[in-house]
């Protein structure tokens, strides 16, 4: 009987540690879990960026291609992570006695894409430049 009496005052007097506890390190969690989202969300948007540049470049070296249809190609690869404000800038040249060179260079504002990015990366951007030669039989 004793020892029941002193489990329930013991229990009583912290009553409110719990909430405070959780309290302190909800915050924590939290700014966790959105930095951990941030990171993943920027990591994908670089790996895109590449991507979308090196398949426009791919797409521009087949034989016939046009300047469009590597834009839409880029457009493409970046709309599927839903990327909607970037730049492309694409190059065909003709070195003399050499096959044509594709160079496709995409630009994403690293503020369009991520929410941290309007904390952290207000003159940043994700740059990815691809030169490829045009393939021959």
């Amino acid at each position: 009987m004793i020892l029941n009496k002193l489990k329930t005052r013991n229990r009583s007097e912290r009553t409110g540690a719990l909430t405070v506890e959780f309290a302190l390190v909800l915050p924590l969690l939290l700014l966790c879990l959105f930095a951990f989202y941030e990171i993943s969300r920027a990591s994908m948007i670089k790996h895109a960026t590449e991507a979308s540049a090196y398949e426009g470049a791919r797409k521009g070296i087949v034989p016939g291609a046009t300047e469009q249809e590597i834009r839409d190609q880029v457009e493409f690869v970046l709309s599927s992570v839903g990327v909607e404000n970037f730049t492309i800038n694409v190059e065909q040249n003709h070195p003399s006695g050499s096959t044509l060179k594709v160079k496709v260079t995409v630009n994403v504002p690293f503020t369009e894409t991520t929410t941290g990015g309007l904390l952290f990366g207000a003159n940043r951007s994700f740059t990815a430049v691809t030169e490829l030669g045009q393939e021959t039989l």
